[in-house]
């Protein structure tokens, strides 16, 4: 289900998507949209089939019945909805035994005069972008959640966490009072006009990192119809283990703030160095497939007047077949008798700027050359091996990722032969471009290198190659978040080498066997800065060897 809506004043822009995902039959989200009003949310019922979808519907139903009365301030406002909801869901439970149980979390939104109003319970998430990052405006009420937003849990562990699933906070099991403590959060806080905001259930941001869902939704700034879809399209080739909902809204100059964005070395964490040129992208409804109106008009000359009508219309139809942009699609590899394509570059060489190519698994001998502004994804994490091919050219990486649009990788394995030892394992020659848990291990003497005016994110991935970790060239942009990188091999090179003009950001990474110059081309204050938060294991003192000593 897809709706898109736009607001009267034109202050937002607002498109909402809910999908029952590939584990689950039924879907138990709703999603509150109306951007004429400012109102968004997401509500996530809890308590079974039935008792879910019921405890959902009635949730809707009275919020969407009390914010008709525009009475009392924002915070009243939303307070009271889910106080009133949470005490109608109650009544209905001790009245029908059959939904004795049911409940739901909801995490509701009012945007007006500039200003947003959240009110919150339970896991539901809201998420503010901008151009130079993406930031959770709530907090998780749910053990997990909590360990993740204090920082004792990265957030990709968490995602995996067992029990990423419990809530300690929800709308519909006991009577609450709309004043109650340790009930509602309400959050207040500026929405400036180049900002977007994004209301998901746990489906979404269990299988999405923060950074997917900024880098999909930068992707298609402008469109939110489409960045709904492609959000839920994303959770699902993740795994789609629960219901997805997004609910997104974009002010009116988010678009062209992020713009410049999609072409230059932009990351999660870290602001642009500037702004260079913008240049026609898939979004912007610019075709990069040559047409064939010149050709047919040569041919049309000779009969021009007799068919100048029949060239007129011609030339609309090829205008409008250049222009119009698909819609995004996924396309399907897998090593299986009948599958779409057999071959990852099979796949990359039909795809389109926005599409995603899942990958069955098994084992894929091959060399790959990223789509421009396409995403490769395992369809389970773990499970796709990318295999350098043994004849292939030592000098050339076993991926390569280039193109003026981001792109993203995720779940795979990357990795070359003991007897093919290789320069790089995965070239970054573009803007935008993030990995997530994916590995990358062999006889590389780089597992990454990223060229001139790239930008990367590496999240949640393991590294353990012979030779370096990562090699940056001048201009080029990376940020390594909740990473472990392995010293695989004797070579005694530091695992990170950066230029002189270039931006490296380093957050709760692992670096284990590797000498004490983690980071080579800074200066030692400048490698400490580096460093903080990060774990740093010196590799064991040679057999039969006393340790030295400094005087």
């Amino acid at each position: 289900m897809s709706e898109a809506t736009r607001s009267a004043s034109e202050l937002l822009r607002g498109a909402a998507c809910s999908d029952p995902g590939r584990v689950r039959t039924n879907n138990e989200d709703l999603p509150i949209i109306d951007a004429a009003r400012g109102i968004l949310g997401v509500i996530d019922g809890v308590g079974g089939e039935a008792g879910g979808e019921v405890a959902a519907a009635t949730a809707q139903d009275v919020i969407m019945q009390r914010l008709a009365r525009p009475v009392g301030t924002a915070a009243d406002r939303v307070r009271e909805a889910i106080a009133i909801a949470n005490n109608e869901i109650f009544r209905r439970a001790q009245d029908d035994r059959a939904l004795n149980g049911m409940a739901c979390v909801i995490t509701l939104a009012l945007v007006a005069d500039g200003r947003i109003t959240v009110g919150h319970v339970g896991d539901t998430r809201l998420y503010k972008i901008r151009h130079d990052g993406i930031r959770k405006l709530t907090r998780d009420h749910s053990p997990v959640g909590e360990r993740e937003d204090a920082g004792e849990l990265g957030e990709v562990d968490a995602m995996r966490h067992p029990r990423r699933n419990e809530v300690f906070r929800d709308v519909g099991s006991a009577y609450r009072d709309k004043d109650e403590q340790e009930f509602v959060d309400v959050i207040e806080e500026p929405l400036e006009r180049d900002s977007a905001i994004l209301v998901c259930s746990d489906g979404l941001s269990d299988m999405l990192t923060a950074s997917a869902i900024a880098h999909i939704v930068r992707q298609h700034a402008g469109d939110p119809a489409r960045a709904v879809e492609a959000l839920v399209a994303a959770a699902n080739d993740a795994g789609g283990k629960d219901n997805v909902t997004a609910v997104y809204a974009e002010g009116p100059l988010f678009a062209s703030s992020v713009s410049g964005d999609r072409i230059n070395a932009l990351t999660p964490t870290e602001p642009p160095v500037s702004n260079g040129p913008v240049r026609a992208s898939a979004a912007s409804g610019e075709s990069k497939r040559p047409g064939r109106s010149i050709l047919e008009s040569r041919a049309l000359w000779f009969v021009i007047g007799l068919l100048l009508g029949i060239v007129g219309a011609l030339g609309l139809t090829l205008y409008v077949a250049r222009t119009q942009v698909a819609a995004p699609q996924t396309l399907v590899v897998s090593g299986a008798d009948g599958a779409p394509y057999a071959t990852i570059a099979a796949a990359m060489a039909m795809a389109q700027p926005g599409d995603v190519v899942r990958v069955e698994p098994g084992e894929y001998a091959e060399q790959i050359i990223v789509a421009d502004g396409v995403d490769l994804v395992a369809r389970t994490p773990g499970t796709v091996t990318i295999s350098r091919p043994p004849a292939l050219d030592p000098g050339l990486a076993a991926v390569l990722v280039g193109g003026t649009q981001p792109a993203r990788i995720a779940g795979v394995r990357i990795t070359s032969h003991d007897a093919a030892p290789a320069e790089t394992g995965i070239t970054i020659a573009g803007p935008g471009v993030t990995l997530e848990l994916v590995e990358i291990s062999g006889p590389f003497a780089r597992a990454i290198a990223v060229e001139p005016d790239g930008s990367l994110t590496v999240q949640g991935s393991r590294v353990g190659v012979s030779g370096s970790i990562l090699a940056l060239s001048d201009g080029a942009q990376v940020t390594l978040v909740n990473n472990i990188f392995v010293h695989g091999g004797i070579s005694t090179e530091p695992p990170i080498t950066v230029g002189p003009l270039s931006r490296l950001t380093l957050t709760g990474n692992l670096f284990s066997g590797f000498a004490p110059e983690i980071v080579h081309g800074v200066a030692e204050a400048r490698r400490r800065e580096l460093l903080t938060g990060n774990i740093v294991v010196a590799p064991p003192a040679a057999p039969g060897r006393a340790p030295e000593r400094r005087r």
